[in-house]
């Protein structure tokens, strides 16, 4: 039972996490970047692209970033108070930007180019960390989706810096755990948010198929690699939101 006292509880829980996951980004030994990473099986060329597949794949997040912009447009949507809305404003425009980012990358692999696929990354789930948490629990401030954003393009800048990979691991993973726990715990003021178990659900096919690049690539007879296929179902998981956006409507029980 959802009671304002449970959801106080919850909230301290939530708080304390998030300063345990600070502090393990800080304390916990470097990590550097393994450069196998660069090593994706699909390396094919077409129509003068180098790694077609990898970079071709990344007009998906442009498609959902850029209608999810014009979504923000919907009465609904816009009935929304300002800094959720806001929120989920500047997570598609981070999807826009990591598809220009990723593809910048995946056109020639390296270190210093996946810094530019990294950053508009953390301005998609920090901003979606921020959008989950200011509407569960009323922010009116726009203070957390700036701090939150900060945070995770600082563990992207510290890692180009210091090459240390943690900070932003943990940035990128804590801002998952924390999301599906405010999902679950937290009572939101608006209809249809199941969909976001079906962003999450989408969000671990993509963690799956990119760990399984090469497999999937032999598997499928080398017509597409399992990192493509996680560029696809990561685009899939925000058309989900964007559905959950486009079918909101006020929670009449949470509202009365």
């Amino acid at each position: 039972m959802r009671t304002p006292q449970a959801v106080q509880r919850r909230v301290y829980v939530l708080a304390l996490l998030g300063v345990v996951l600070l502090i393990l980004a800080i304390a916990l030994p470097p990590f550097a970047q393994p450069q196998g990473y660069h090593d994706f099986a699909d390396r094919r060329s077409w129509l003068g692209i180098p790694n077609f597949g990898d970079v071709a794949s990344n007009l998906a997040f442009l498609w959902v970033g850029l209608a999810g912009l014009f979504a923000l447009r919907l009465p609904n949507v816009r009935s929304m108070q300002a800094a959720p809305r806001q929120a989920y404003g500047l997570m598609f425009l981070g999807l826009v930007f990591t598809a220009f980012g990723s593809g910048y990358y995946h056109w020639a692999p390296s270190d210093a180019r996946l810094v530019w696929d990294r950053l508009p990354m953390t301005v998609v789930f920090m901003p979606l960390l921020a959008a989950t948490f200011a509407e569960r629990l009323g922010w009116h401030s726009r203070w957390p989706l700036w701090g939150l954003t900060l945070v995770g393009v600082g563990s992207v800048v510290y890692w180009s810096y210091s090459g240390n990979l943690l900070p932003y691991l943990i940035a990128q993973g804590g801002s998952i755990l924390l999301i599906l726990l405010a999902i679950v715990w937290l009572p939101t003021p608006w209809t249809g948010r199941r969909l976001l178990y079906a962003t999450l659900a989408s969000y671990a096919v993509a963690f799956v198929c990119e760990k399984l690049d090469r497999p999937i690539f032999h598997l499928s007879g080398s017509l597409v690699s399992g990192h493509t296929i996680k560029h696809l179902a990561a685009a899939f998981a925000f058309y989900f939101m964007l559905r959950m956006l486009r079918q909101q409507q006020p929670d009449k029980d949470l509202n009365s």
